[in-house]
């Protein structure tokens, strides 16, 4: 559960696109239910190594509401599908290679962020290179940051995370 927990924290984005005319900022909240919205880890090439407390080798796929507020039930702005991979194996921290794609539909923004990057769940927060874009971020660079912010049970049981993302601007086409 808690590599779960620390994996959803890594998610945000914020971008710097090249000869652009307009910069905003993109800040959002994910909203990320444990069990509901994202595959179970699972092997890729092999099980996990015996003796290791991290889970080397395992994959998580997931897919999380972006909201504009922390609050559950505020606008979506858009949602980050991406995969995060099990890359240690001692259990002197929880290391893995994260790739996602950020998609925006909000306020007249539409399009999509490429992230990927090392997320290392000792730290109190995580950063992500920004790869590219399209749409209104097309060719976006930068980085993004990410912190949790509460996790809470549902009255389903499950485990209910909330994340924001403090961004840097980004530019617009």
């Amino acid at each position: 559960m808690g590599i779960l927990l620390n994996i959803m924290a890594m998610l945000g984005a914020e971008a710097r696109g090249s000869s652009c005319s307009d910069t905003k900022h993109l800040s959002f909240y994910l909203q990320q239910e444990i069990g509901l919205n994202e595959m179970i880890m699972v092997p890729v090439a092999r099980a996990p190594v015996n003796g290791t407390a991290t889970g080397f080798g395992m994959q998580m796929v997931y897919e999380f509401i972006m909201t504009q507020t922390e609050d559950r039930d505020s606008a979506v702005m858009g949602y980050v599908r991406g995969t995060a991979l099990a890359v240690n194996n001692t259990a002197a921290a929880t290391v893995f290679v994260v790739n996602n794609v950020v998609h925006m539909d909000f306020n007249g923004v539409q399009g999509t962020l490429s992230q990927q990057g090392e997320g290392v769940f000792t730290d109190s927060s995580w950063e992500f290179s920004i790869v590219g874009g399209t749409g209104a971020v097309r060719m976006g660079r930068g980085y993004s940051v990410g912190k949790p912010i509460s996790g809470t049970r549902t009255p389903s049981g499950r485990f209910h995370v909330v994340t924001i993302l403090r961004n840097s601007p980004f530019v617009m086409y």
